[in-house]
Parts: structure tokens; sequence; C-alpha cells
């Protein structure tokens, strides 16, 4: 999609960006040079950058990129130490639960699906994938809709999606994890994650938002017979209707430093 790359704060050694979503933040996938790294290389001189966390591709907000080697050490170990608050906003279907939610349940992430299951023990007790934890808080509510905060504890792949999937709550944009029976309740535009599976194949130009390319087996892509580089082709899945996650990243906080983005337009829910 069509949205500009904002840079929000440019200091000497950290530079924050308020990513669009439908970019990818660094080369994966079908993407090379159109991801954020490129774009800030491309379009403001900004080299080198070292992305100190990642945002799926259909996730919008805050990115954080270090200027130098040693800065991006720094949030690494506060990072790895668990000093670091990560605070995202989510349009979900239904109306969430007033009092604070805290969600519980190991990720376990298919990679060939693309996607990930919370995970609860069997009945011998095992759990597959790996532990995750999520705290959710209503912001507001329509009745139809809720606009909800979301603290992931943890950082596993497609964690909040999956997590708000389990509370009974779901993004309510979200196709690749919206159940069945609350499809016809969601957003009337499509997803890119809709339009790839409306696709009816696995097509060279979708992937998921996770990007994981070199993980797909040769056997799951189907060659076009026109060139792929032909500026008359769109690319297969897609009809101009896609729209970015309702999944937003909006601060990142540790201790002494705090850096925030603005709410999108989707977060304001009517009175």
């Amino acid at each position: 999609m069509a949205y500009d790359v904002s840079v929000l704060q440019n200091e000497l050694d950290v530079l924050t960006v308020c990513k669009p979503a439908s970019v990818p933040v660094h080369p994966c996938g079908q993407y090379r040079k159109n991801t954020i790294v490129g774009i800030l290389q491309a379009e403001y001189g900004l080299a080198p950058l070292f992305p100190i966390h990642r945002l799926d591709r259909l996730v919008s907000g805050l990115l954080i990129l270090a200027r130098n080697a040693s800065k991006a050490d720094f949030f690494r170990q506060q990072i790895e130490a668990g000093l670091v608050q990560k605070q995202y906003i989510a349009k979900v279907i239904g109306v969430f639960p007033e009092d604070e939610i805290m969600v519980d349940a190991n990720i376990d992430y298919n990679a060939r699906e693309g996607r990930s299951t919370a995970e609860v023990e069997n009945a011998n007790g095992a759990v597959k994938g790996k532990a995750a934890s999520t705290k959710f808080t209503q912001i507001n509510t329509d009745g139809t809709h809720s606009i909800v905060l979301c603290e992931p504890i943890t950082g596993r792949t497609h964690q909040i999606r999956v997590h708000l999937q389990y509370t009974g709550h779901p993004i309510a944009n979200d196709m690749l994890y919206l159940s069945e029976h609350v499809i016809g309740r969601s957003a009337g535009r499509m997803s890119a994650d809709r339009a790839a599976a409306n696709s009816g194949h696995s097509p060279e130009f979708i992937f998921h938002d996770n990007c994981p390319g070199e993980e797909n087996s040769r056997d799951d892509f189907s060659i076009d017979p026109m060139c792929t580089n032909c500026p008359n082709l769109a690319p297969k899945g897609y009809d101009g209707l896609e729209e970015g996650l309702w999944l937003h990243c909006f601060r990142y906080s540790g201790p002494g430093w705090t850096y925030e983005c603005p709410y999108p337009d989707w977060a304001s829910l009517p009175e």
C-alpha cells in the first residue's frame, strides 16, 4: 500500500519511524528493496541501520532502529534481560471484558502453514510450542468492536493475534485467525491474508507476514507463465481492497527511555 514511512525521531544513535502496514522491516520472501530498511536508505540516505525489534509485515506502528552496532547491542541486552515493555493496540470483535486478562498459552508455529496455534496441556500433561504470555486491557468499546491494549511479555510468532483469538475476541479484520462463526461480523474490506486465501493456490507472490521465504519447499510454489517482472501483471490474490491488520505498536520503553508512535485512524470508535 502507498503509505509513507514517517520518521518520528532522528537522534545521533537511534532512529524511530512509524511503519505502515504491508511493508516488511527487512528483506524477506519476495521483498528485497521495498522494505523499511531499504526505503530509509534509498529515500532518506539513512544507513547503516540496525532494527532492534521486528513488526510483522501487516502490522503498523513504532519501529526502533539503532544507528550503530554498539547501540543495537545496548537494546539487545535490555530486551534479553526482560527490561523492555511493549505496548500495542488492537481492534477486536465483540465487547472485550473490562477486567484485565492475562493469557498464558504456549504458541506453536507451523512454518508450512504460516500460522500459529495456542496450545494447552493434553491428557498426558504435555504441551506443544513455546511458553507465551500476553496481558490485555480494554480501552473502549462500541458494543460491536473493542479497542484493546496488548502487552506481550514474550515475543512469539503471531503471539498477540493468537492470544486474542484464544480469548474469543480475534482482531476484527484478521482473516488468518478469525473463526468461521465470526467472519460475517468482521470488516467488509479484505485483509492480505484473506486475499491470499481466496486465490485458491499458493502463488509465488503471496507470503504470510512473517516472511518465511526460505522455509517453503520448492513444491509449494507455482510459476506464472507470464514474466513476473512485467509492470502490467498484477500480483495474484490482490484486488486493490486490501488493508493493514488492525494491530498497531505504539510504545516501547525501558530503563530511562520511552519511544511512542501516534494511534492509527481505525483506533477511534464511534461514541
